[in-house]
């Protein structure tokens, strides 16, 4: 499986490559400048627009053309075309020490986020003080906190047949199970079932459920694993260390895109050469899961 570089970025951190088949078009976001990229495959086009805070992640919305964002003032509804963001939630108030990471929909409209101190990667972070919180926003704008204290969780995903819902504990290494249906979201307290001998970051899952780890670290590789069994399926090796997150696009679902970083990189490291803080793209056999899209239509109907 080879992998070309696709977008040519060159960020500190690329993260949450998320297909939109109506436009045919990639969304992606650098962290810490809080940009959202649209890329066009079919063209090279990379369209922009800036948040202004720092960014968990960028979903697509029933609307085409706007976003629920995941930014420092909370859960946003960004136009990609105006850069507008109006508030839908904010779990946590922003008091500067934190941010919201990685932030995904399930099929219902809810919010699945969590928040990381903005110390995570400096020298005096505590991870036994300097702890966030693991959040689900109801349909009807209740939050719900799932974990009250943790160091840092990754993607968050239900699998195919919408029975259980899934984080990445990155810190400690682990893919945790929650409770969950989709008439009442998630409950409980987290079950690990697997263990990660390299630090995971995010996740991808395809038809057949399986997840694509993306690890950060020295290895270059990409794990595959079977939700159904929690066993290791194969290894794919990488250009490049620290593997952000990837992404299933196109028409069929078998691109597979992969945000990559080039934070804590020495001067000198051949990745930076090698495309470093770019997004890859190689095929796949098994076609992805399509991405669950925030319901900005549908809930405010409700509600109103």
């Amino acid at each position: 499986m080879a992998f070309e570089l696709a977008i040519d970025s060159r960020v500190v951190l690329a993260e949450t490559p998320i297909w939109d088949p109506r436009l045919k078009k990639l969304y992606w976001t650098d962290l810490f400048t809080g940009n959202v990229h649209r890329y066009d495959p079919a063209t090279g086009q990379d369209e922009c627009v800036e948040t202004h805070s720092m960014i968990g992640s960028a979903i697509p919305c029933e609307t085409p053309g706007r976003l629920l964002v995941a930014v420092d003032d909370g859960m946003m509804l960004l136009d990609f075309d105006s850069g507008q963001l109006e508030l839908v939630a904010a779990p946590q108030p922003n008091t500067g020490e934190f941010r919201y990471n990685d932030t995904r929909c399930d099929t219902a409209g809810r919010i699945f986020t969590s928040t990381v101190s903005k110390l995570f990667t400096e020298p005096n972070f505590d991870p036994n003080t300097m702890t966030g919180k693991f959040y689900m926003v109801d349909t009807d704008g209740t939050v719900v906190t799932l974990v009250d204290k943790l160091v840092q969780y990754n993607t968050i995903f239900v699998d195919s047949r919408n029975e259980n819902l899934y984080a990445i504990d990155t810190y400690y290494k682990k893919l945790l199970r929650f409770d969950y249906s989709l008439e009442k979201g998630a409950s409980g307290n987290p079950e690990v079932v697997i263990s990660f001998d390299d630090m995971p970051d995010g996740a991808s899952v395809d038809a057949d459920d399986n997840v694509y780890i993306c690890h950060w670290g020295e290895k270059k590789l990409i794990s595959v694993w079977s939700l159904k069994t929690y066993s290791l399926i194969k290894t794919i090796p990488f250009p490049v260390k620290n593997i952000c997150c990837g992404g299933f696009a196109g028409d069929d679902l078998r691109d597979f895109y992969v945000a990559t970083s080039k934070f804590w990189l020495p001067e000198g490291d051949p990745d930076f050469e090698a495309g470093a803080g770019g997004i890859f793209k190689t095929r796949v056999d098994v076609p992805g899961l399509p991405e669950h899209f925030y319901k900005d239509q549908s809930l405010r109907k409700t509600a109103g």
